[in-house]
C-alpha cells in the first residue's frame, strides 16, 4: 500500500480500530501496538493525506494514553521541535531519573531557538528562504501562527536603508502592525513609521509605512515622487476577490510596480492553492514560492444539531465518516458552550446583530466573574462609551464581542484584555477575526457557517479555524499542553441563529474532508487568470484599465480615454468608483464652476456633494448607501455629524447627543441600517426600529453602533470628496481642516497624522504637551516615557492610557 489513497483506507475494516481513539474509549494494549504499527506505516507512506493520518494516531495516542514517547519520536523524525521539547520538559519534570534525553538532542533542541522559543524545521527554512531571497519577490503560504509578523518584522531590521511598506486589509490592523514593528525594532532604527499620507514630510530620510489600500492611494497622490523599495502584502488572498477593495488592492500594487520597476514584493497568505493565480496584469511580478506543508495540529470537528436534539457526533476529516460521542445530548447551544468551554473560546457568527442577539441570551447563564482587572476594563469603557453598553454587561461575567461596529480604539482595548485577563473566558466575533487578530482560544464554537451571503469556502474555514490553539499557546512554557494539538471545534445548529436550510453534515464534508481539492476562486479582473468572458467583467475591467491610465499613464499601455475635466482627473485621483467619470465629468464641472466662492460650512459642503455627485451615480443597490443623501434630513444628519467632530465631542457626548436627536426627530422610525427590524413603507429593507420600543439601554447601544458605523462613512465615502473639492480649490482652507481632523491646531493634526486617536490627540496637546516632541520640519512626533505615569496620576481613562501605550510600543498593565 506505498502509494494508497484514503479512499483504500476508507474501505478497510481498520475504521473499526481507529474510531477507540476518536471516541476517546479505552484500548487494549494489543490495539495501541497495532494502532501505532499502523501510524509508522502511514507515516512512511508517499500520500501526504495518508502521512498526515499516521501522525493524527501517535498525538491521539499520546494524548489519550499520556505515553509520549512515540509522539517524541516522530517529532524528532519530521523536524517538530517545539513538541520534542514540551514532551521532553514534561518528562524529566515528572521523573528526572527515569527517562534519559542523549544530550545530543538538547544540543539539538539550541539550534532551533529563535528568540527563545523552540521552532519546527519549517519555520527555519522558511525564515532561511525569506533571508536568502531578501531582494526578490516572494510569496509565502503558511498557517496562521507560523511566524509571518515576525518575518515582516525581521525583514526590516534587516533593512534599515530601505523605505518598506507594509500593506494590511483593514484599518483595525494599522495599529496593531506598527506596535509590532515598534517593539521588534533594533536599536539605531530611528525611521518614522507612518501611517498617514499626510504624516511623511518629505525629504530623503528612510521610512516604514504601514498602510491599507487607501491609504497607499492617497500617499501616491500625495508624493508622486516617493517610492518603496520593498512592499509587503499581508492577507494576499484578498487579490483574488471581485470587490472593490480587491481591485483597489490590485491597482496600487500595479501603480508601485509601474512607479519604480525595481520595487520587491512580498506576498503573505494563510492559505493560497496556485502562486500564479495572483500574477496581476501590466506588472513583471514573478515572486519564488515558498509553502508551508508540515501540519502540528490535528482539528476534531463535532457537529451538534440542537434543532435536531441530537447527540454530539464527530467528523473525521479522513475517513469522512461521522462518530456518535456517547448518547448525551443539549436543550441549546448555550447548555453545549457552558458545558464544553475551555478556558479560552472562540463563538463565531456571521452577522454582528446575532451576536449581540446571542450576547443577550447567552449573558443569564453566565455568572459575574470576581476579578480587580475585569472591573478596571468595565469602568473603563463605561466612563468612555456608557455604563450601559451591552459590551461592559458582557465583560462582568467573562464574556466579549468583537466586530466591525465596536469603536475601533475599544475593540483593540479588549482583545488585549481578553488576551491578559484569565477570567475573561469568550470572545463572541464575526470575520473580523479572520483578518489577521491573533487572540488566544483553545475551542471554537462555530453558530453560522457563512461570511457574508454565502457559505465559507474550505480555505476560510481552515483560515478560521487555524486561529484556535496557536504556537505560542500549545507549547507556552507556563500554560503550554499537547492536548491542543488537537483543537476542538464544535459546528452548532440552532434555530436562532442558523439558516433554516443549512445542511451541517454536507457543509462539514465540503470544507473539512482532507483530500477533497482546493481551488483558488479568482474573480479580480485585474488578475492574468481571470478570464474576461461576460460583459460585466468586461465593463469593471474598462473602468479598472480607465482608471489605472488617469492616475498614470502609460500603466496599462492600453487606448483608453482620459479625464478632459479637473473634476473628472480628480475624481481618478480620489477613487471615485461609484460614478462613471467620463461619462458625466463635464456635467459634474459646470456645477462646480456655477459655485461662487469656497464653501464655508459642513451644510453647504453637504448640499453639493449631494447636488454635484450624487445624481451621478451607477444603478445598484451597492451605492443605495450614498444616494440616500439626496433626502434633505440625510444632508443634514451628516451636516451635523460633521459639527460634533469639530466641537471635539467625546463619544460620550455623541451618544447623548444621538439620543436627544432621535428623540426630537418626531417620528417614532428610526433609521439604524444593518440593525433594523422592519422595513419603512415604501421599502423591502428591514433598516428601521420603532425607537419607543426600545429601552434606554437598548437605544444606547444603538447609539453605539451607529455613531461607529456613521464615523466609518463620513471616513470611508464621505471624505474623499471632501479631499476632492479641497483638491479643486472649492473648499475654505480652515473648513477642510476642521472636516477631516475636527480641528486647525497643527499639532493636534500632527498627532492625529501619527495615528493617535483625535480624542486623546486633543489631550495630549491640550494637558500633556511637556511630554510630546513634535519636530515640525521632519514630521516626527515622539511620545516621553514620563507621559504614562502622569496620565495614571490624573486618572486619565484606561483607554487613553492604553492607546498612547501602543503608540510607543509599550505593553498595557491590566
Amino acid at each position: 500500500m506505498a502509494k494508497a489513497p484514503l479512499k483504500t483506507l476508507r474501505n478497510s475494516d481498520f475504521f473499526k480500530l481507529y474510531q477507540s481513539l476518536l471516541t476517546r474509549g479505552e484500548l487494549s494494549r494489543a490495539q495501541a501496538e497495532t494502532l501505532l504499527a499502523a501510524a509508522v506505516l502511514f507515516l512512511n507512506n508517499d500520500n501526504p493525506d495518508v502521512t498526515a493520518l499516521g501522525y493524527r494516531i501517535v498525538v491521539m495516542y499520546a494524548n489519550l494514553t499520556g505515553d509520549y514517547l512515540p509522539l517524541y519520536d516522530v517529532a524528532i523524525g519530521r523536524g517538530f521541535m517545539p513538541i520534542v521539547d514540551s514532551v521532553q520538559s514534561g518528562l524529566a519534570a515528572e521523573d528526572e531519573t527515569a527517562h534519559f534525553f542523549p544530550e545530543y538532542f538538547s544540543s539539538l533542541l539550541e539550534l532551533f531557538e529563535v528568540e527563545g522559543a523552540v521552532f519546527t524545521q519549517q519555520q527555519l527554512d522558511l525564515g532561511n528562504f525569506f533571508f536568502e531571497h531578501n531582494l526578490t519577490d516572494v510569496t509565502v503560504t503558511a498557517p496562521t501562527s507560523y511566524g509571518k509578523s515576525e518575518l515582516i518584522s525581521g525583514f526590516c531590521n534587516q533593512n534599515l536603508q530601505s523605505n518598506i511598506c507594509v500593506l494590511v486589509p483593514t484599518k483595525a490592523l494599522l495599529a496593531q502592525t506598527k506596535q509590532r514593528l515598534l517593539r521588534k525594532r533594533v536599536a539605531g532604527d530611528n525611521r518614522q513609521i507612518i501611517t498617514h499620507a499626510e504624516m511623511f514630510q518629505g525629504g530623503d530620510r528612510k521610512f516604514l509605512a504601514v498602510l491599507t489600500q487607501e491609504r497607499l492611494l492617497r500617499f501616491f497622490i500625495k508624493h508622486p515622487g516617493v517610492n518603496f523599495d520593498f512592499v509587503f502584502v499581508d492577507e494576499a488572498h484578498n487579490l483574488l476577490g471581485e470587490d472593490t477593495r480587491a481591485l483597489l488592492l490590485a491597482k496600487v500594487i500595479i501603480l508601485q510596480k509601474r512607479r519604480n520597476p525595481a520595487a520587491r514584493f512580498k506576498y503573505l497568505t494563510p492559505f493560497l492553492v496556485d502562486q500564479k493565480n495572483l500574477q496581476l496584469r501590466y506588472a513583471e511580478i514573478q515572486p519564488e514560492d515558498y509553502k508551508v506543508k508540515e501540519g502540528l495540529k490535528t482539528e476534531r470537528f463535532y457537529l451538534v444539531d440542537c434543532r435536531e436534539d441530537e447527540a454530539v457526533q464527530l467528523y473525521d476529516q479522513y475517513f469522512d465518516r461521522f462518530v456518535q460521542c456517547g448518547e448525551e445530548a443539549f436543550d441549546d447551544e448555550l447548555e453545549l458552550i457552558l458545558r464544553k468551554a475551555a478556558k479560552k473560546n472562540i463563538i463565531f457568527f456571521n452577522l454582528p446583530k446575532k451576536i449581540e442577539q446571542f450576547m443577550r441570551a447567552f449573558l443569564p447563564r453566565n455568572d459575574s466573574v470576581e476579578s480587580a482587572s475585569v472591573a478596571r476594563v468595565c469602568e473603563s469603557i463605561s466612563d468612555f462609551l456608557h455604563s450601559e453598553y451591552l459590551l461592559v454587561e458582557g465583560l462582568r461575567k467573562g464574556v466579549l464581542y468583537h466586530h466591525g461596529s465596536v469603536p475601533d480604539i475599544v475593540k483593540l482595548y479588549i482583545e488585549r484584555a481578553y488576551t491578559e485577563i484569565p477570567e475573561i473566558r469568550h470572545i463572541v466575533c464575526n470575520s473580523t477575526l479572520l483578518e489577521g487578530v491573533n487572540i488566544p482560544a483553545e475551542k471554537m464554537f462555530i453558530l453560522e457557517n457563512k461570511k457574508g451571503p454565502r457559505n465559507l469556502s474550505k480555505s476560510e474555514f481552515r483560515n478560521l479555524v487555524g486561529r484556535v490553539c496557536r504556537f505560542n499557546e500549545i507549547f507556552s512554557g507556563e500554560t503550554g499542553n499537547l492536548r491542543m494539538l488537537e483543537p476542538e471545534i464544535y459546528l452548532v445548529g440552532s434555530d436562532a441563529y442558523l439558516d433554516g436550510r443549512a445542511n451541517l453534515k454536507k457543509f462539514i464534508k465540503t470544507v473539512a474532508q482532507v483530500d477533497l481539492n482546493l481551488q483558488d476562486e479568482i474573480d479580480n479582473v485585474l488578475l492574468e487568470e481571470r478570464l474576461i468572458e461576460d460583459g460585466d467583467a468586461e465593463e469593471r475591467k474598462r473602468e479598472a484599465d480607465e482608471f489605472l491610465e488617469n492616475v498614470l499613464p502609460g500603466t496599462t499601455g492600453l487606448d483608453v480615454a482620459r479625464a478632459a475635466t479637473p473634476v473628472g482627473r480628480a475624481c481618478f485621483l480620489n477613487n471615485v468608483s461609484e460614478i462613471e467619470v467620463l461619462r458625466h465629468e463635464v456635467e459634474i464641472q459646470g456645477i462646480l464652476d456655477g459655485l461662487v466662492g469656497p464653501l464655508q460650512n459642513s451644510n453647504e459642503v453637504m448640499k453639493l456633494i449631494a447636488g454635484a455627485f450624487v445624481p451621478f451615480l451607477k444603478d445598484g443597490a451597492a451605492f443605495d448607501i450614498l444616494r440616500r443623501l439626496q433626502e434633505e434630513n440625510a444632508q443634514t444628519f451628516y451636516a451635523m455629524l460633521i459639527d460634533w467632530k469639530i466641537k471635539g465631542a467625546s463619544y460620550a457626548e455623541m451618544i447623548r447627543n444621538f439620543l436627544r436627536y432621535w428623540e426630537g426627530m418626531g417620528s417614532d422610525e428610526v433609521y439604524v441600517g444593518k440593525w433594523g427590524e422592519i422595513a419603512r413603507e415604501g421599502s423591502f429593507r428591514q433598516s428601521w426600529v420603532v425607537i419607543s420600543q426600545k429601552t434606554h439601554a437598548e437605544q444606547v447601544n444603538l447609539a453605539i453602533v451607529r455613531i461607529k458605523e456613521e464615523q466609518d462613512f463620513v471616513d470611508n465615502h464621505l471624505l474623499k470628496y471632501v479631499e476632492l473639492l479641497h483638491d479643486l480649490g472649492k473648499l475654505d482652507e480652515e473648513l477642510y481642516l476642521k472636516i477631516k481632523y475636527g480641528t486647525t491646531n497643527q499639532d493636534k493634526i500632527r498627532l492625529m497624522n501619527f495615528g493617535v486617536n483625535s480624542i486623546l490627540a486633543g489631550k495630549l496637546i491640550d494637558n500633556y504637551s511637556e511630554f510630546v516632541d513634535v519636530q515640525q520640519d521632519a514630521g516626527i512626533v515622539n511620545l516621553r516615557l514620563e507621559l504614562i505615569e502622569r496620565m495614571r496620576q490624573d486618572g486619565e481613562n484606561e483607554i487613553l492610557v492604553f492607546e498612547a501605550e501602543m503608540h510607543m510600543g509599550l505593553n498595557h498593565n491590566f
